[in-house]
């Protein structure tokens, strides 16, 4: 499971077979029940998390207990980046969103390879642009797009993890509660009922209990584009 779980994976998918076995050497596997906190016991241990199966939440907490959802990830792809960095503040928490398989690799293993052959920090570099160009985008919505486009393009960020979950040609099919996406927008859950039923409405969505089924993504990317 470890094997086929890098070689999947969306940052150490196109590393040399040797390397990879260079990462197992040091990496140990976890199964976490819905809900569970990923690195309870020690939050600012230095760990990529490669998620196998299941979803990890990462989310942070106000001290007057608000909760704001950053991401969702889904099997094959890794967080947190920034824990390859020296010293940095770790801002956020990591649950599990749903039963998860997660591998945990230590940082300093990872760089050790990385450094051993540093053609490979090259898709590190890919990878974390990859992640700052979508974090603009939504920071963008954030700020100029209608609360409407926003839930919108919310949704749409979501369609690339669930995506490869369905069966078959089935429509996209988002696990996420609505408090979940109030927590990612910063919206009431009033306001996410409210924006929800008209996508519904307007044929772009279907909703179940705590299921959002992506019905038309051109649709919803239009809406999500403002036009």
């Amino acid at each position: 499971m470890l094997e086929r779980a890098l070689r999947w994976n969306e940052l150490f998918s196109r590393w040399p077979d040797a390397r990879r076995a260079d990462l197992m050497k040091s990496a140990r596997l976890e199964r976490y029940s819905r809900r569970t906190q990923v690195l309870a016991h020690d939050r600012h241990r230095r760990e990529l998390l490669v998620v196998v199966s299941g979803c990890l939440e990462i989310s942070s907490m106000s001290t007057h207990g608000r909760k704001y959802v950053n991401a969702l990830l889904g099997p094959g792809q890794v967080a947190p980046l920034v824990r390859l960095l020296d010293d940095v503040p770790l801002a956020y928490d990591y649950h599990a969103h749903e039963d998860s398989v997660i591998v945990h690799l230590p940082c300093d293993a990872v760089i050790a390879v990385l450094d051993a052959e540093p053609i490979l920090w090259r898709d590190v570099a890919k990878l974390g642009l990859q992640r700052q160009r979508l974090s603009i985008v939504l920071l963008q919505n954030q700020m100029l797009n209608s609360i409407r486009g926003r839930v919108a393009a919310t949704l749409m960020s979501l369609i690339h993890f669930y995506s490869g979950q369905g069966d078959g040609d089935a429509a996209p099919l988002v696990r996420l509660s609505q408090n979940d996406l109030a927590a990612m927008l910063g919206l009431s859950r009033q306001t996410i009922n409210k924006e929800l039923g008209r996508l519904v409405e307007e044929g772009a969505i279907d909703m179940s209990y705590k299921r959002i089924r992506i019905v038309d993504a051109e649709r919803l990317a239009r809406i999500a584009a403002g036009t």
